[in-house]
């Protein structure tokens, strides 16, 4: 008999490379569980849509992939949660960053049939709204290990941020530094055999018009992005995913905050604390030895607990989402 697994949120058409490696996983893992998938793009409105509603209505297993839609009470958020009442079969809410949300939303949250969050401080604040336990376990895109290139690792990586200052200040410290400039974000398009098109869209895109424009890549796709940080002594980035695959290669990371405290949230889980997090400000200050900091004994194992943790707890998931439709 088949079964349709509806995903809500899927973030694949976003050209990041984080989202992408969730989707990947979370596609597969629910497909080796038999279902059968109908996925609706992130960002829609999905009751205002007849297909959708009809999937949504008809399914065995709807599927909201969390991510980091459900904070500060935003419309997105609400519309995801929304499908708990559209539907008579199972919802599971999973991948899940929640905070500083409205209590209005905690009835809907508590329809919910499985929830897992991507983070410690969003389980016990979703527990707290629907009291009972919530399981969490690391981003799906820590569900599977990453192929990484086992050759010795040379040079600083810069990546960017959400946040337009927070950019800014990494590529001006990508300059400063002569490191390399590597977005988590791809574009789908042949610039890259333009050396001036490159340059205003580095330009453009971290707000920089003055001072050299330092190599700049956007890998093509995740593989392609792994491979790069892999090949790197250091990584310093803005973004939540792009902490995730510096720990899912083994890259000594220094992160800067982000729109929520998810970055934060993450290097605490992995066992990291603080001391790798860096303020916009504090970029200013970095310098070569700064910025490259390996990761010392306890640092390698307290990431391999968190990795082993992400892992077993995806294959935990899956059979569990099986097991529910």
């Amino acid at each position: 008999m088949t079964r349709t697994a509806v995903i809500l949120n899927d973030t694949s058409h976003r050209y990041h490379h984080g989202c992408a490696r969730v989707m990947t996983n979370l596609v597969a893992g629910l497909t080796a569980q038999g279902f059968d998938l109908y996925r609706i793009p992130a960002r829609t409105d999905w009751s205002a849509n007849a297909a959708h509603r009809h999937a949504i209505a008809g399914a065995a297993l709807v599927v909201i992939n969390g991510e980091g839609t459900l904070h500060d009470g935003a419309p997105a958020g609400a519309r995801l949660l929304a499908a708990t009442e559209a539907t008579a079969a199972p919802v599971a809410l999973v991948n899940a960053l929640w905070q500083d949300n409205p209590p209005e939303w905690s009835p809907l949250l508590a329809r919910c049939a499985l929830i897992a969050a991507r983070d410690s401080a969003s389980a016990a604040a979703m527990a707290s709204a629907t009291g009972r336990a919530v399981r969490w376990l690391p981003d799906l895109s820590l569900a599977t290990p990453a192929t990484i290139t086992d050759l010795p690792r040379n040079g600083l990586v810069l990546g960017d941020s959400v946040r337009a200052a927070p950019r800014k200040a990494l590529a001006r410290a990508a300059q400063r530094l002569g490191a390399e400039y590597l977005p988590t974000k791809t574009l789908q398009a042949p610039i890259w055999r333009s050396q001036t098109a490159r340059a205003l869209l580095w330009r453009a895109y971290t707000g920089v018009w003055s001072g050299p424009v330092p190599r700049f890549e956007m890998a093509r796709d995740t593989a392609a992005y792994l491979a790069r940080l892999s090949a790197a002594a250091g990584h310093v980035t803005g973004r939540y995913h792009g902490v995730c695959l510096s720990l899912l290669s083994g890259t000594p990371v220094l992160a800067v905050a982000s729109v929520t405290s998810k970055v934060q949230g993450l290097l605490a889980d992995a066992g990291l604390g603080d001391a790798r997090l860096l303020t916009p400000q504090a970029l200013d200050a970095l310098t070569p030895a700064t910025a490259l900091r390996p990761y010392d004994s306890a640092e390698r194992a307290a990431i391999q607990d968190f990795l082993t943790r992400a892992q077993d707890g995806a294959a935990r998931l899956f059979a569990d989402l099986g097991a529910l439709a």
